[in-house]
Order: structure tokens, then C-alpha cells, then sequence
């Protein structure tokens, strides 16, 4: 038996979906399943912006690349419960157009300035299409996986993303979701071999925890 056979999505998952996010365009948001294996390898080859534009995505992106993320993923989820890594779609089985994950700092990453307690903060990543950017999949995608999943479902505190400061499409997407640039950083990107401006994202469920800035 290989990996993928064991490797299943338990469909009884919390927060799986599918969410209408808009009728028009149809926008549907699942998780990420084994069967977008080849649709992540075209796309993520149509260019470099998916590349150059996140942390982690490789190229040229090959077929292992994508079963080893999407397995984790799956694997994460059945062992937790919640579904965390979404495909954005235009229909509830149609092929990707775009991808959205979140993960979880470990506990103890920070705590409330008033009552000292632990806080939860979530991180979102993302990307969408070369064939079908401007037509609000990123932005309905993490408003709805910011407010609907991470802060009524998942109970975090805070949730933070990342984009570099030129990279403005991303940025309206972060605004879109009610975030705003905390902190700037300068970092190298070895993918660019050049330094860039990281612009460091966060919305706050509530504002007594408006202090607690994204790490420098």
C-alpha cells in the first residue's frame, strides 16, 4: 500500500465545506484534496508569480512537490479534526483555481497584556491562478477563512499574514479581510537576490489585544 492510498481525507472533518462564497463568479471554497495533485503542477508552472510571490512554492513545480504538501495537509487535518488547507473553485467538485491555508503559532507565542492568558493566532497563506486573478477569489477567501473559520470556528485571537510591500494585489487581499500592516522588516529573499520589504498583516478579534504587534 503506498502513501496515497493511505492518505484519504476524512470527510467528517470540522470546517470542510463546500462554502458558497459568491454566486457570481461562482466561487466555492473545499479542502484540498489528492486529486488536485495535477492541476497545482500546471498552474504553479504557467509562471513565476506564485513563486515569487509566497514563501514556500517551488519551480519548476513537479508532481512531488505537490503530493508531499497536499499529504501533510491531509494528514494534519484527519489527526486534528479541521480542515486547514482549502481549494478555491468554481464549482464544489470543479478544478482549483486557487489555494488557502492556515497554520497555528505554538502556544505560548504570545499572551494577553490584561489577563496574561495564552493567546491563539492563526496564520493564512494563499495564492490564486494566473487565469483567474481580479475576480476576487483571494479576497472572498480570506475574509471568509479569517472570520468565518479562524475567529468563529477556531477560536484564535489574533490572525497574521505576510506580503512583500510591493507586491499590492496580496496587500488588497489582506485589507479585504479587515488586516492591517503592523510592522515592516527587512529580509533577503534568496529566491529575488535582492532584499526586500516583508509588510507584516494582522486583524484582532477584539481591541484589547491591539498591542500585541506582529514579531519584528
Amino acid at each position: 500500500m503506498t502513501t496515497s492510498d493511505t492518505v484519504v481525507r476524512n470527510r467528517s472533518n470540522e470546517c470542510s465545506g463546500p462554502f458558497l462564497l459568491s454566486k457570481d463568479p461562482p466561487h466555492y471554497i473545499t479542502p484540498v484534496e489528492l486529486s488536485d495533485i495535477p492541476e497545482v503542477v500546471r498552474v504553479l508552472n504557467i509562471n513565476k508569480d506564485v513563486y515569487y510571490g509566497t514563501g514556500s512554492f517551488e519551480y519548476p513545480h513537479f508532481e512531488s512537490h505537490a503530493r508531499t504538501r497536499i499529504e501533510a495537509r491531509i494528514k494534519g487535518n484527519n489527526e486534528t479534526g479541521y480542515t486547514t488547507c482549502w481549494a478555491m473553485r468554481t464549482s464544489p467538485e470543479g478544478a482549483l483555481v486557487g489555494w488557502i491555508g492556515a497554520h497555528f503559532l505554538p502556544p505560548g507565542t504570545a499572551s494577553h497584556p490584561e489577563t496574561g492568558k495564552d493567546l491563539k493566532i492563526g496564520v493564512i497563506g494563499y495564492w490564486v491562478s494566473p487565469e483567474h486573478v481580479c475576480r476576487g477569489y483571494g479576497s472572498r477567501s480570506a475574509r471568509f477563512i479569517v472570520h468565518e473559520i479562524l475567529f468563529k470556528e477556531r477560536g484564535c485571537d489574533i490572525v497574521r499574514a505576510v506580503a512583500y510591500r510591493d507586491n499590492i494585489p496580496s496587500r488588497r487581499v489582506l485589507t479585504a479581510a479587515g488586516m492591517r500592516c503592523e510592522v515592516e522588516k527587512i529580509v533577503f529573499s534568496k529566491k529575488l537576490g535582492k532584499e526586500m520589504v516583508d509588510s507584516c498583516y494582522a486583524v484582532h478579534l477584539d481591541d484589547s489585544t491591539l498591542s500585541v504587534l506582529s514579531p519584528n
